[in-house]
């Protein structure tokens, strides 16, 4: 008795692999990602990572040497990004066919290090126009003097201006001076760099 019920068993465990065996679980298909490619971004600014928006779609783009990648749809697009002074909102037109696009400098994010490191970059060299437009960075809530000089050491200018966020550009207008080379300082009780630029216009 014990022995025709070990067969039966062993019957009903075959017939039950059997149909498992048939059974398949349909799982469900991981969505295809759209087609992308990369486009070579040209940026005048300094190293750091920016926030930009690809068809509304955030992408941190890490710059360095100027130069960065971002990951665009094959088909147009449009970019999104914040200009250098923190507040003007740029839009700039992909078209399908474009590799490599050329940028007005952006912010970057802010954080520790950048928040307490000074530094100080010209945007746009050669000046035109007569606006010359520094970029400092540092601190926030703290003072800096822009200084310009022509290159024999004499002051043209010297404003005080007050920083309120980590990076923040401010112009200043040299049309009424000479052409040539002048000489832009940028210093605080911290920090002190003197930069080269050309007034042409």
């Amino acid at each position: 008795m014990i022995l025709k019920r070990r067969n039966f068993i062993q019957v009903v465990s075959l017939g039950l692999a059997t149909v498992a065996s048939g059974f398949k679980v349909a799982l469900p298909e991981k969505p295809t990602p759209p087609d992308t490619k990369t486009l070579d971004i040209i940026m005048p600014s300094r190293d750091g990572k920016y926030v930009f928006f690809v068809d509304g779609q955030k992408q941190l783009l890490q710059i360095t040497n100027e130069k960065g990648i971002l990951r665009i749809p094959t088909h147009s697009c449009i970019i999104k990004y914040i200009a250098a002074d923190g507040v003007t909102k740029l839009s700039v037109y992909i078209d399908q066919d474009t590799a490599k696009s050329h940028l007005l400098p952006g912010v970057p994010l802010p954080d520790v290090e950048n928040d307490s490191e000074w530094n100080a970059v010209i945007l746009g060299n050669p000046i035109r126009e007569g606006k010359l437009s520094t970029q400092i960075s540092g601190p926030v809530n703290t003072n800096a003097v822009i200084e310009v000089l022509d290159l024999q050491g004499r002051s043209l200018i010297k404003e005080t201006v007050n920083k309120t966020k980590s990076v923040e550009a401010f112009t200043l207008d040299v049309q009424r001076f000479a052409k040539g080379m002048l000489l832009v300082k940028v210093s605080s009780d911290e920090f002190t760099r003197t930069m080269k630029v050309l007034h042409v216009n």
